[in-house]
């Protein structure tokens, strides 16, 4: 398990709101560290296309960049996200994915619904789960 330096400084939290989805997305970060991690992000997912459009992803590196921070993880609540999200930021940041390790629980109702015997369903597809 990776461990990380904690700062004595207060973090600064960021929501974005998705109207779309109703939700909201936190960006909380280190001001000392410049380091920060990003929770329960949405990808935009168009269903008639079926190709994520990147307008929230874009809010999120708009913020980083413009502040010089650095993206230490991201985590979710959502099983779903991860799995269209979760590339494009390991990509984008190399930072690690965090998910609650009930997810294997949901994962394994999901490969009997859908039929998918082969689907992975202890979590592996993230790095780590809480």
């Amino acid at each position: 398990m990776q461990t990380y330096a904690e700062s004595t400084g207060n973090p600064v939290v960021a929501g974005f709101f998705d109207p779309r989805t109703s939700s909201i997305q936190y960006v909380v970060s280190d001001l000392a560290t410049k380091r920060c991690a990003i929770i329960d992000p949405v990808l935009d997912f168009d269903e008639k296309s079926g190709l994520p459009p990147p307008k929230m992803l874009m809010s999120y590196w708009r913020m980083l960049n413009g502040r010089g921070w650095r993206c230490s993880g991201y985590s979710t609540r959502t099983p779903r996200r991860p799995l269209l999200l979760g590339p494009l930021f390991e990509r984008k940041t190399g930072a690690p994915t965090a998910i609650g390790a009930y997810v294997t629980q949901v994962q394994a109702i999901w490969k009997d619904i859908y039929n998918w015997p082969d689907f992975p369903d202890d979590g592996r597809q993230w790095d780590h789960l809480l």
